[in-house]
């Protein structure tokens, strides 16, 4: 509707690899034509008596409707009411764009509900091992994802989007989580919530605080524990 050419459509918003409508520019064209129409099937069922009046007159017209910057706007707004919600089996490229859907996937994470469950298993740092996902693209997914909670079905953790770090103790809302356990069974954490057991924590009167690199004089951190070393 705004002349952009189909080509450039496909190479902006598509990943023209595995999407097959976008492998050229009239099977675009063709599908962007079916988008259109299928939008206004919508708005004539769902839009105003005024605009399915017009929408009819313009297809009898020319055979399809013609729209103009304004009754394109009317058709989205009508089309809208029929919009689908976000599910957690849905795949991550129903609803991202192609290169970060392609990025999620590859690392094993193609659907929503697999999505929210690596941002729970991996704290506010899940975003760390996508390549191209940076800190400021990480809070819009979870935002967004946090907005669709309820029809995706699963919450996600209060710390996946905080860079706050929680004490060794933890706190009500973010319980520490004691990392350890046996060999077989291991209690991970994401670092946001991680704490180590007292034994091996490295602190003053512990048996791990007697190392050669605890400062007995001016310390270069202010560190009172292995764990707020890491954390420093």
């Amino acid at each position: 509707m705004q002349g952009v050419p189909a080509h450039t459509i496909a190479r902006l918003y598509y990943d023209t690899d595995t999407v097959p409508h976008a492998a050229s520019a009239e099977l675009l064209e063709r599908y962007l034509r079916d988008m259109r129409d299928e939008l206004v099937r919508l708005a004539i069922l769902r839009g105003s008596p005024a605009l399915a009046d017009h929408l009819r007159a313009s297809i009898r017209k020319h055979g399809s409707a013609k729209l103009t910057t304004i009754t394109l706007r009317m058709v989205e707004e009508a089309a809208r009411l029929a919009a689908a919600v976000p599910l957690a089996e849905h795949g991550v490229g129903l609803w991202f764009r192609p290169l970060i859907a392609k990025r999620l996937s590859g690392e094993g994470i193609r659907t929503l509900g697999e999505l929210v469950a690596r941002c729970n298993s991996h704290g506010g740092t899940w975003w760390r091992s996508v390549p191209r996902i940076g800190p400021h693209r990480a809070r819009t997914i979870v935002t967004w994802l946090r907005r669709h909670e309820a029809s995706i079905g699963v919450v996600l953790e209060a710390d996946v989007d905080t860079r706050e770090l929680v004490s060794a103790a933890g706190d009500a809302d973010n319980p520490a989580i004691v990392i350890g356990g046996p060999l077989g069974r291991p209690h991970l954490a994401p670092f946001e919530r991680m704490a180590v057991p007292a034994d091996l924590l490295g602190g003053e009167g512990t048996h791990s605080g007697r190392g050669e690199n605890r400062a007995a004089g001016f310390a270069y951190i202010r560190a009172p524990h292995d764990l707020a070393a890491l954390h420093a």
